[in-house]
């Protein structure tokens, strides 16, 4: 059976983080199945880039953007109609991410057409993530959330600490499936894209390359680093962060005034946000990849790493730690010494080639084996027939009795 998907997420700029790659690569995915997706979202994040994305995306799968109000539709009957025309046009929805008055208004054009809809929180019920502005977000959740939540048919996890962590919010649940996401990996040789990476950054020649790759944010550790970086440089004088990534403005020029107040310009390089090939050859360059997080859903990056190869560094608030646990990819550190141990272990790493390669290949075999867009693909397809089955099974009860 053909399926009609109609994925909902309030942001699909690249700026915001995981759930626009994550929608990209299930529609990518489930549409090479057979079937056919759509995607609501906004501009938020896009600046001036709205109508380059839109176009972007529109490519990979009929797109509409609904700007302002029209994602109320207690105020925007044009915006409530929108909605409901694509609600009605769909065999299941796919609602991603939390906190969006998109969300309410989607429940309301699903109980109206009588679609179901699967849920996908990306982490937002972690402990962690409620506690950031935490008061606005007990109102909202008590409110409007917690109805959002328990209409859906599913809640989609992508790993089993996301799921547990979510549990601990004591909201009533839907069933939960475990579906994890996947990675991709460049085709080039190794060698090809690290001379690559060589020729556009000519001072990570010769050393010894850690990589921390992704948006900046306080939550992801970058500080942890850069704390233990100068007695990495005193243990391991040739040792270069390169920090592959952009964010807020004020965030990414207080790191950047840390890095020289410490004296450490001769030892990072920033290269902005990479893409393309160019990002695949960060990793090809890397000794190692660190995302020592406070708090992390999937970690897309961190299953990219194991697909290229390099060994990773992680905290055990990295949901993707089990996986890189089971597979051998590198270090989990304790959260609550992280201070102590970080620089340890990338110190030591740094000095066991043996080891690194060794990790590495592991986290290679695993990634490829268990951690693709193609497996994710075939599991969430299954989801959506079993919810779509048990749907036809009710109306044909309802019916006989």
């Amino acid at each position: 059976m053909t399926l009609s998907v109609l994925h909902v997420v309030p942001y699909m700029h690249p700026s915001a983080g995981g759930p626009p790659v994550v929608v990209e690569n299930f529609v990518r995915e489930v549409d090479r199945l057979g079937h056919h997706s759509r995607i609501i979202s906004t501009p938020s994040y896009c600046g001036g880039d709205a109508d380059a994305l839109l176009r972007h995306l529109n490519e990979i799968a009929p797109t509409t953007f609904l700007t302002g109000a029209e994602i109320f539709p207690v105020i925007s009957r044009a915006g409530a109609a929108k909605i409901g025309a694509q609600v009605d046009d769909a065999d299941i929805v796919h609602v991603h991410t939390l906190w969006s008055p998109l969300n309410i208004s989607v429940r309301r054009a699903c109980r109206q057409y009588n679609r179901p809809y699967v849920l996908m929180p990306h982490g937002m019920l972690d402990p962690y993530s409620l506690s950031v502005k935490g008061m606005k977000k007990t109102v909202y959740l008590q409110a409007f959330e917690r109805h959002n939540i328990a209409s859906a048919q599913r809640m989609i996890y992508t790993t089993p600490e996301e799921k547990r962590l979510a549990e601990l919010s004591g909201l009533h649940m839907p069933e939960g499936r475990l579906i994890p996401l996947g990675a991709s990996a460049s085709s080039m040789p190794r060698n090809a894209l690290r001379s690559q990476f060589l020729s556009k950054y000519p001072r990570a020649a010769g050393r010894r390359n850690l990589l921390f790759l992704g948006r900046l944010h306080p939550k992801k550790g970058l500080d942890r680093i850069l704390n233990c970086l100068p007695d990495l440089k005193r243990a391991i004088p040739d040792v270069l962060l390169v920090v592959a990534g952009d964010g807020d403005a004020g965030y990414t020029r207080q790191i950047k005034q840390s890095v020289s107040a410490a004296r450490l310009d001769d030892c990072v390089i920033f290269t902005g946000r990479l893409d393309g090939e160019l990002k695949w050859a960060s990793f090809a360059a890397a000794d190692l990849f660190l995302l020592p997080s406070r708090q992390e859903n999937f970690a897309i990056t961190v299953a990219e790493a194991m697909q290229m190869g390099v060994p990773v560094v992680v905290t055990d608030k990295v949901n993707t730690w089990p996986y890189v646990k089971e597979a051998g990819a590198g270090i989990v550190l304790a959260e609550d010494d992280i201070e102590v141990s970080l620089g340890a272990a990338i110190e030591g790493l740094l000095k066991d080639d043996v080891e690194r390669m060794k990790m590495g290949f592991h986290g290679n075999v695993y990634a490829r084996e268990r951690l693709t867009w193609d497996a994710s693909a075939h599991q969430l397809v299954a989801c959506y027939d079993e919810v779509l089955s048990r749907g036809r099974m009710r109306a044909h009860s309802n019916a006989r009795g």
